[in-house]
């Protein structure tokens, strides 16, 4: 009985291949199945994506697509579901490369978990790429929503797929052995070389034998000399390259506004009486608002501190010292001016935090279409001029922004402190008597405050803004921190780090 089931799946893996053969005779075939859909959400998503995956790979002119509605009918016909099952449909149907994908309801998401497996030579069965991702089903979406939202992640998926994908190309000829390539290959590569015979099973071996340089396919150098049967493993970087930036294009595209010099002016106008009330506005009209919880425990945590410097240089400075005619130490001056800078411009950044983020996140997961005075790079590059972490801020990128942040605050406060003496106040005179500076500390430390500062404004020019969708939740690898107790009832503390091979 199992060996008539195994027959007739070789039947159906036969006619799968056929009815592939006539798109891209020359390609590599790939196959999609998403074989697991759990609500009716996730199973009228399930055509959706296999159709999307099969497009992008068709329209990567790498490989040529199988019909994923009937791949995925004869797996789920034979209950072949399980990872060798599919991989051993996948060798006799001829497929080079298959991608399962799964779907899994969980009400206020959706787990999407998509497995790519090169089935021949050189992976012989491995998995090359695997991404789950959990994406917020915050709203009723319609049809052209689910479609955005699946064409999404299946582009940056496949991007990834191509990144690591590895084709070998064969050297033939006995004397002077020529690269069999359907492409122009150039550059550096490593040589490989097939082993005698299989040691384990179907499984074929290879060893690193050196190196050889091609240009245009053609052998520059090799070293050891070329023998018939030795390859190389050419990727397709470049491509998965111009895949990912067509991606996050079209999303761009969708969701945000066209670039506007008039909206960048309406931004830094709103912006400095924003930042002189961002201790309030910040969490209530911001944070809150959104419901942005991790936003508003961050904040708590870093605006503390420089809130703490600002009310105090401001308040001491005039009620313990300028009212009573006394001389001002150099601290006293710095927090001043640092007081200053915080009711002036220091406020910017985590009002653009409050509300940009917010926006932004919306605007990723397809609730809200174009929000306002986003998406601009001279705007961005104009806030992170104005203030520290402002520019990443603006762009949704909050780790940068907390980073640039504190660097900079940290910088300028000390900057401040050299270029702000103490002042002598002399009785007889009525006058004060300002000291002097340390002019190459001071302007040392000024030269770095402006060389992150410069940094800082050319990585807010260049970052993209979050506009992703979902959350990848399995990249691979987890650091994890860990706490357990030892045998004498000691608290260990760690770092837990896991990594997928």
């Amino acid at each position: 009985m199992i060996k008539k089931l195994f027959l007739i799946m070789a039947a159906s893996a036969a006619a799968i291949l056929w009815t592939a053969g006539a798109s891209g005779a020359d390609r590599p075939l790939a196959g999609v199945a998403i074989l697991r859909s759990n609500s009716p959400r996730t199973l009228a998503m399930t055509p959706i994506l296999g159709q999307s995956l099969s497009g992008i790979a068709e329209g990567s002119g790498i490989f040529s697509a199988v019909n994923p509605a009937l791949l995925r009918e004869e797996l789920v016909k034979f209950g072949c579901t399980g990872e060798n099952c599919l991989l051993g449909f996948a060798a006799d149907a001829g497929i080079t490369l298959l991608v399962r994908g799964d779907l899994d309801d969980s009400n206020d998401f959706i787990i999407m978990t998509l497995t790519a497996y090169g089935i021949g030579f050189p992976y012989q069965g491995r998995a090359v790429c695997r991404r789950t991702i959990r994406i917020p089903m915050s709203a009723r979406y319609g049809a052209p929503e689910f479609a955005a939202i699946i064409d999404e992640h299946a582009g940056f998926f496949f991007a990834e797929v191509l990144s690591r994908w590895r084709t070998p190309f064969y050297f033939t000829g006995e004397e002077e052995p020529v690269l069999v390539s359907p492409r122009r290959v150039s550059g550096d590569f490593d040589l490989y070389r097939p082993g005698e015979t299989p040691q384990r099973g179907d499984i074929r071996e290879f060893t690193k034998v050196g190196t050889v340089r091609l240009s245009g396919g053609s052998v520059v150098r090799s070293s050891p000399p070329l023998l018939q049967g030795d390859f190389i493993l050419a990727g397709y970087r470049e491509t998965a390259r111009e895949l990912e930036s067509l991606q996050y294009g079209r999303k761009r595209e969708f969701v945000l506004r066209p670039v506007s010099a008039v909206e960048t002016v309406y931004a830094l106008l709103l912006a400095a009486p924003g930042g002189a009330v961002m201790p309030i506005i910040a969490p209530t009209a911001g944070y809150y608002r959104n419901r942005d919880w991790t936003g508003l425990g961050l904040w708590t945590l870093n605006v503390a501190p420089y809130l703490y410097l600002e009310i105090d240089g401001l308040s001491t400075y005039w009620a313990s010292y300028h009212k009573r005619k006394r001389s001002v130490p150099q601290e006293v001056r710095a927090r001043y001016h640092f007081g200053i800078y915080m009711l002036s411009a220091g406020g910017i950044s985590l009002f653009a935090d409050a509300f940009a983020h917010g926006m932004l996140t919306r605007a990723a997961n397809y609730l809200e279409a174009r929000p306002p005075l986003l998406g601009n790079p001279a705007t961005a590059g104009l806030l992170a001029l104005i203030g520290g972490g402002a520019g990443h801020f603006y762009r949704g990128r909050r780790a940068w922004g907390y980073c640039y942040y504190h660097v900079d605050n940290i910088l300028l406060y000390f900057t401040l402190r050299e270029f702000s003496p103490g002042r002598t106040y002399n009785p007889v005179t009525r006058s004060f008597t300002t000291g002097k500076i340390n002019r190459a500390r001071a302007f040392s430390l000024l030269s770095v405050a402006g060389a992150v500062r410069i940094a800082e404004i050319v990585h807010a020019v260049l970052i993209r803004d979050s506009i992703l969708n979902g959350e990848i939740v399995d990249e691979g690898y987890s650091i994890e921190p860990i706490l357990y107790s030892a045998g004498d009832a000691t608290p260990v503390f760690g770092l837990h780090y896991s990594y997928r091979w």
